[in-house]
């Protein structure tokens, strides 16, 4: 049919934006369908590091439009943050970057590339049929792929309609909060403030400007994560991590943190499920930028070989396997007990390297 594209992609996020960068790399047609006219107030800890930025500069993508800047070193807290320390080693960087900017320079940057790019309209019905997928479109259009990535977040209605979560049933995921504030400008930094109760609070403060953002994630009840988030910002004030005054409004929203490797599978027919809507969200750190677009990346090199290949199912399921390959360490939660962990690390200058580098590069502890 000629007017089908190759790829159609739900979602003009990092995940849905990457994918079709490198599918336009690959010679392929693409179509983005983005729900939101604008891009203001994603819930995101706001820092990706080395291989994220790597992967930014291999898909073309310069950090200055991208609304990145660099950050080198970090500082570990206890929970109380009385006590700190300072991990500089040569691999311990990365980037802050404002969601907003971020978006829509990947949006625009996949447009650029060839992607055709719908933004303000949403997808109401998901046909997936045996040679095509055919997508009803709010506003009545309707429009064709040969195959279909679904990245259109947690609560993804397509990946109900493809039998890749439970239909009318949310996972049960994380909790996070956050909260912005104004301070007097800075450098960019991040700083990780570990808890050590088996519950595996983490809470990280990312800097850059004149912004500063505190975000607190646990596997714990979200009454918990209530609990724990005012003793947490009193104490970063008091420790002059952040500034007095009245508290800026605190959010919380669910975040798939180690979902993927929870679901059955990330395939269906014709379709592939990529970034938040597939759980590609590291379960320790809560980074969530990479991850969705080195899924976006792979799933686009897999779309590619099946779109020649005598029977494309075949192709489409290789994904588990990509992905697995890529990226599971760096999904996973460490493979040891926080709360054993904690008291030693700041003891002992090679564990703080070693959960900097869990943290940064999803490396074992």
């Amino acid at each position: 049919m000629s007017d089908a594209a190759d790829v159609l992609v739900l979602g003009g996020g990092p995940a849905g934006c990457a994918a079709a960068l490198r599918a336009c790399a690959l010679g392929l047609s693409v179509q983005i369908i983005e729900r939101r006219a604008t891009r203001g107030g994603r819930a995101c800890n706001g820092w990706i590091g080395p291989a994220g930025a790597g992967l930014c500069e291999s898909l073309g993508l310069d950090p200055a439009r991208i609304g990145a800047e660099r950050f080198a070193g970090l500082r570990l807290h206890t929970w109380d943050i009385r006590r700190h320390v300072d991990v500089s080693e040569p691999d311990i960087w990365g980037w802050v970057v404002d969601r907003t900017a971020f978006d829509d320079a990947l949006f625009q940057a996949a447009r650029q590339a060839g992607a055709v790019g719908l933004a303000g309209v949403a997808a109401e019905q998901v046909t997936l049929g045996e040679s095509l997928v055919r997508l009803r479109l709010g506003d009545g259009r309707e429009v064709v792929g040969r195959t279909l990535l679904l990245a259109d977040g947690l609560h993804s209605y397509a990946a109900g309609a493809a039998n890749l979560t439970p239909a009318g049933r949310a996972p049960r995921v994380p909790q996070c909060l956050y909260a912005e504030f104004e301070v007097p400008a800075s450098a960019a930094g991040l700083e990780i403030v570990i808890g050590s109760n088996r519950a595996g609070l983490i809470a990280t403060v990312t800097r850059k400007g004149t912004r500063a953002r505190l975000s607190l994630l646990t596997r714990g009840a979200q009454a918990e994560l209530r609990a724990a988030f005012q003793p947490l910002l009193a104490a970063a004030r008091q420790a002059g991590l952040l500034p007095p005054g009245p508290t800026p409004e605190i959010q919380a929203h669910p975040s798939p943190a180690g979902l993927a490797l929870d679901l059955d599978t990330h395939v269906g027919k014709r379709c592939l499920l990529l970034g938040d809507a597939g759980g590609f969200v590291s379960a320790f750190s809560n980074e969530g930028i990479y991850p969705a677009m080195m899924s976006g990346v792979l799933a686009a090199d897999v779309v590619a070989r099946a779109l020649k290949a005598p029977v494309p199912q075949d192709e489409l399921a290789s994904f588990g396997v990509e992905w697995r390959t890529r990226l599971a360490d760096y999904l996973r939660m460490p493979n040891t007990d926080l709360s054993l962990l904690v008291p030693l690390v700041f003891n002992n200058p090679q564990m703080c390297l070693r959960v900097a580098r869990a943290f940064l590069h999803g490396q074992a502890f």
